[in-house]
């Protein structure tokens, strides 16, 4: 138990963890965006005016460009996750497992 919170602990920064939150957000934003701009250009009745769909465009491309800018953080708060993952599944396999040396 005292390695789980040691490790949860020991996140480097809190800047960091809002630095991945927006990147995650502005992902999903440009996935959102992008999919709303191809169903109105590939529909054969379009439902929204030139104008929405060039809002859309601006809107996954401000996105896209917020994601590639923040992809450091996203790969940095990734991997401190699976670390945190593969520690504790090590916490918990030892807890079944006991070892007995000599």
């Amino acid at each position: 138990m005292e390695g789980t919170v040691r490790s949860a602990n020991s996140i480097p920064s809190e800047a960091s963890n809002d630095g991945a939150m927006v990147g995650l957000v502005s992902a999903i934003v440009f996935a959102a965006a992008g999919s709303l701009l191809s169903y109105s250009l590939l529909s054969r009745k379009r439902r929204l005016p030139v104008t929405g769909q060039l809002f859309l465009g601006v809107l996954a491309g401000c996105a896209g460009a917020m994601t590639w800018k923040k992809r450091q953080e996203e790969a940095l708060a990734a991997r401190h996750l699976l670390g945190h993952m593969h520690e504790v599944r090590d916490a918990r396999w030892l807890r079944k497992n006991p070892v007995a040396y000599g």
